[in-house]
């Protein structure tokens, strides 16, 4: 097959699909797949880019229009020898796609693992934070601020030959309110992520609740700090957060207005293998996301053994199995989560718990399911 890959973004740079595209690529291009990638980029070329089995088309990031427009045309290039055209984004990507593979008479075909109107355009403007469902159920989306982006969502979408999810809950979602043809779409769950025994840890673990991904308003870290410093717990526990975003400033203000700067403490972002040799002994994970629809992080802590205590608004497989939730809309539930995970003997028997989850579902499933798929919507 030849196989035109598309993504907001690429490594270097942090976030899902910036290591999901590389890595797709890779496994299409190793089994004698020809394969394209095109991202948007903060540059037009990286040292290791030569290093990539496969053809890469950086565009670099302009006006946002000039973006479109650019990566339209990239698109449209790279379609006309292409089988299919497998988009990782759905509006700053998709939108160029869509319009692309229509000219092209190409199949494309759309995974969504987030949600761009929800995350971006709501939360990020300051409104009153909601969880994915609320916002759906709401109506909000309808609203004049969105009707809009919703629309060439709905686009995008309506028009791809399959759209594949990575939780089933987020799938009927978009059933539901994107008017989605059930059978025209599917859910591939998110890789395990394979870590090093090196970066586990048996020995005894220090009191420090850690947190490590973007500093967005989607990730709740308010609430969080707020918690920490309302629970019931030790003088010596500490917070550690471990990343950076838009949202640092003014949760380093928080701190420092609960006068909290000796037991909350912020680090840059690490690289990956550097984050787990860092929190493979901390007390616990804390993810308190006002929703998070397939989290890396509570698989990456349940393959380092590491107890995580993750949003009751989680669309993970395993979420009937987790031993504990938290409710992200009060500071006085994850206050309580926290001081029971502080009480020895309750912590002992939730690691127990946390350890006895087990799923299994790697890179090499993820690729025999995209194979499945591509090849079936090649075929038609």
């Amino acid at each position: 097959m030849k196989i035109l890959i598309t993504t907001g973004i690429f490594e270097p740079e942090v976030g899902g699909p910036a290591t999901y595209a590389p890595r797709l690529a890779r496994k299409f291009a190793s089994a004698g797949d020809t394969v394209v990638v095109v991202t948007y980029s903060a540059t037009p070329l990286q040292d290791s880019d030569n290093s990539y089995p496969f053809k890469l088309i950086r565009i670099v990031r302009g006006g946002r229009l000039v973006n479109r427009i650019r990566f339209f045309f990239a698109v449209l290039r790279e379609a006309k020898t292409c089988d299919l055209i497998y988009t990782l984004d759905w509006f700053a990507a998709g939108l160029p796609v869509a319009l692309a593979a229509k000219l092209r008479g190409k199949p494309y075909v759309v995974r969504v693992g987030g949600d761009y109107l929800w995350e971006q355009k709501y939360l990020e403007s300051g409104q009153k934070p909601v969880t994915l469902r609320e916002f759906y159920t709401s109506g909000i989306y309808r609203r004049s601020g969105y009707a809009i982006a919703f629309r060439l969502i709905r686009f995008v979408l309506s028009g791809a030959r399959h759209v594949v999810f990575n939780s089933n809950a987020q799938r009927e979602l978009y059933v539901r309110f994107y008017g989605l043809a059930p059978a025209r779409v599917s859910t591939i769950f998110n890789p395990v992520p394979e870590v090093s025994s090196a970066a586990k840890n048996d020995a005894s673990r220090r009191n420090e609740f850690v947190y490590w991904g973007r500093f967005i308003v989607m990730k709740n870290l308010d609430t969080l700090i707020r918690a920490f410093a309302q629970a019931h717990i030790p003088e010596d526990y500490r917070l550690l957060l471990i990343g950076d975003g838009p949202r640092k400033v003014e949760l380093e203000h928080l701190v420092r207005e609960l006068g909290m700067e000796q037991r909350v403490t912020f680090e840059r972002p690490l690289s990956r293998d550097t984050v787990f040799r860092r929190i493979r002994d901390s007390r616990a994970f804390v993810l308190p996301s006002w929703t998070d629809i397939s989290p890396n992080q509570v698989a990456e802590a349940l393959a380092l053994g590491l107890p995580g205590l993750v949003t009751r608004e989680n669309y993970l497989s395993i979420s009937d199995r987790l031993p504990e939730t938290l409710d992200p809309h009060f500071v006085e539930d994850v206050a309580a989560k926290l001081e029971k995970l502080a009480d020895e003997g309750y912590y002992r028997e939730y690691v127990k718990k946390w350890q006895a989850i087990s799923f299994s579902h790697d890179w090499n499933a993820v690729y025999r399911e995209h194979r499945a798929l591509f090849e079936k919507v090649v075929r038609v």
